[in-house]
């Protein structure tokens, strides 16, 4: 009521930590969704026509039981680590040491704001010389440091940055499950990729 937003979805597996294929959507007392799919809620199996009600208006045929149970683990983890602010906290800790460690590298371009105030910790970078996917294959093969390479699903963006023709830029992205160690290991492996980047570059 209060951001006056007649419904909300969300995915399970965007933050949430549940599987993907699992979701849900917060819809206002006021709203009216028309379903889309109808039949078998498992409730008042008589009625012969799908229940107008919620939540089984908009839930037809067996629920994906695995998804609700994954999707539950997920928020029991959140509250086990003291909530999303905790481990945000956490993430943005991790964010800090990386974004310092690869703006000190040279041949480093970052794609991000001057400072890490209202961000998330997600990283997109390049080393001048390499397309992203090269960057990406080497910090995986080289170094055991999985990115994401590419245009994101975004290439609109990429094409205003200027990054289309080099592939995209190679995205960290940090979570809970992520270590000091390992940002120091993303650290290193990119400062040994710029070296061989320029051994190429004296080489041609």
């Amino acid at each position: 009521k209060e951001m006056n937003i007649d419904a909300v979805c969300f995915t399970g597996h965007k933050s949430l930590f549940g599987p993907t294929g699992i979701g849900g959507i917060c819809v206002a007392d006021d709203a009216e969704i028309h379903m889309t799919k109808w039949g078998g809620t498992g409730v008042k199996s008589a009625q012969r026509t799908h229940l107008d009600e919620y939540p089984y208006h908009l839930e037809a045929g067996t629920l994906n039981t695995m998804g609700i149970a994954g999707l539950l683990a997920g928020q029991e983890f959140i509250e086990e680590r003291g909530g999303p602010e905790a481990i945000h906290k956490f993430e943005m800790g991790l964010m800090q040491k990386l974004w310092e460690g690869l703006r000190e590298i040279e041949d480093v371009i970052l794609y991000c704001a001057p400072n890490l105030e209202n961000h998330l910790p997600v990283l997109s970078m390049n080393v001048k010389g390499f397309e992203a996917m090269n960057t990406g294959m080497m910090l995986d093969v080289d170094f055991n440091v999985a990115t994401r390479t590419g245009l994101h699903c975004a290439p609109l963006v990429h094409q205003q940055m200027g990054t289309v023709p080099i592939g995209g830029t190679v995205r960290f992205s940090i979570g809970p499950f992520n270590t000091e160690e390992h940002i120091d290991t993303a650290i290193a492996g990119t400062r040994e990729i710029v070296k061989l980047s320029k051994s190429w570059i004296r080489k041609s």
